[in-house]
């Protein structure tokens, strides 16, 4: 990746715990956002943690040192000390607190910013970006990229009426009521505000997206990959050598994501079909040990290292189809917006869509096939379904989730509205920009790591 410093230009500051730079694997949302930016003249800095919640180790800043500044082609990540932690303990709340009190202390590093834009998943962080905004003077853009507390109570983590429960409610409100303009990756987001009594006419959907030239410029091999892409490519060679049907998955081995479900659903279909169907799961996460032992008794799931997202590309078009899965949870009656659906469908790969949502662009592009979550039995179904489809077939869903992509979630085009939001336009252009990109009545609104 190159490094080099824009020209200077309007100051921009995207304030995420979890923001990721192009060397992880994880979601790369607010850089290729910034990006963006860059290219326009704007000065855009991230600040993010460290530590990695999926690796659960400090992969940033040396021993005593509270932060670090490095750039990714145009973009400046700053990357603030925050309090290890493992699982979902009193450590991760603390983890939460450090990076906002961090994020306080190292700013006032930092010249004045012309807009400050804080995105949850942990709404704490979106709070210090407010604060900043306020102590320096400057404008205040608020992003809701997961629901909180709403997804902690639906998961069951977090009780109705609890202290927390009221804190995050009330610190919600706050943040919604103060921001100049909330950005939403959820199409469902103002039935929520309407629900919780706030305001929504200044809610701009931006759902995530794709760099479609990134999928354009990949073929299957990539000679350039690291070993661990390579190891990863092997696997998928061996097993459709075997005669498999090779579905793949990519992404975080968390909670939510539930992926025993997929590995007991593949162990089924080994039962069914011997030789059938073969899975991959490319990733990391707090459950990849507990994965790891669940899978090795099923002789038709591997599992992968996690790679760059550079070279999630070439991994996906090595399979012949993908698979997302999240657990049922009553939140995603407002939408959700997952990266590794789009990249799917911008590899033209036909999708096993396994979310129970109100947005399915599965189901209402036909680019693959949608079956209840938490179903093992029903998934593997779906696998041999899938499995005993003729290319065509999957070539013609492929083509229609591209299609679908290219339409809703085109980075460069969410890049345009993004730029709208933060050179702050007025609303009733802003209102404009949104519907550009708003869904129809079917389609879908980081993937959050809540848990």
């Amino acid at each position: 990746m190159a490094h080099r410093k824009p020209s200077d230009g309007d100051r921009v500051w995207i304030v995420n715990h979890y923001a990721s730079a192009p060397d992880r694997p994880t979601g790369s949302r607010h850089f290729d956002l910034a990006r963006n930016l860059s290219a326009r003249g704007h000065r855009v800095t991230i600040f993010s943690a460290g530590f990695s919640h999926e690796t659960g180790r400090e992969e940033r800043l040396a021993r005593g040192r509270l932060y670090r500044s490095e750039w990714f082609d145009g973009v400046q990540f700053v990357w603030l000390r925050t309090v290890p932690y493992r699982g979902n303990t009193w450590r991760r709340q603390l983890n939460m607190l450090s990076f906002f009190a961090a994020f306080v202390v190292v700013q006032t590093r930092w010249r004045r910013p012309d807009v400050v834009v804080g995105s949850t998943v942990q709404p704490f962080a979106a709070f210090g970006g407010w604060l900043a905004a306020r102590l320096r003077g400057t404008r205040f853009v608020f992003e809701i990229r997961d629901l909180w507390p709403q997804t902690l109570v639906d998961l069951g983590a977090l009780r109705v009426g609890s202290p927390g429960e009221r804190l995050l409610r009330q610190l919600e409100a706050f943040l919604v009521r103060r921001a100049s303009v909330v950005i939403t990756l959820l199409p469902g987001m103002r039935d929520y505000l309407a629900e919780r009594r706030l305001p929504s006419d200044h809610v701009v959907y931006i759902p995530n997206g794709v760099d479609l030239a990134v999928f354009d410029a990949h073929t299957h091999a990539d000679a350039g990959a690291p070993e661990t892409v390579r190891r990863t490519l092997e696997e998928i060679r061996r097993l459709r050598e075997e005669g498999r049907f090779v579905l793949g998955y990519t992404g975080s081995f968390g909670r939510v994501n539930r992926l025993d479900v997929v590995i007991r659903a593949a162990a089924i279909a080994e039962q069914r079909a011997p030789g059938r169907v073969g899975v991959i799961l490319v990733g990391d996460g707090p459950e990849r040990v507990d994965l790891e032992r669940l899978a090795e008794t099923v002789p038709a799931v591997v599992i992968g290292t996690a790679v760059p997202r550079r070279f999630v590309p070439a991994i996906l078009l090595a399979l012949d189809g993908t698979v997302v899965h999240a657990t049922a949870t009553p939140v995603y009656r407002y939408g959700i917006s997952f990266n590794k659906l789009f990249e799917y469908m911008a590899a033209e790969r036909p999708i096993v869509f396994a979310t129970e949502s109100a947005y399915d662009p599965v189901a209402a592009t036909g680019s693959g096939i949608t079956v209840a979550p938490d179903d093992p039995e029903g998934l593997a179904r779906a696998f041999l379904e899938l499995a005993g489809t003729t290319a065509e077939e999957r070539a013609a869903m492929g083509a229609a989730g591209r299609a679908y992509v290219v339409r809703e979630h085109n980075m460069e085009h969410l890049g345009e509205a993004f730029a709208a939001v933060v050179e702050g336009r007025p609303l009733a252009d802003l209102a404009a920009v949104s519907a550009s990109v708003s869904p129809t009545t079917s389609s879908l609104g980081e993937e959050p790591p809540t848990a």
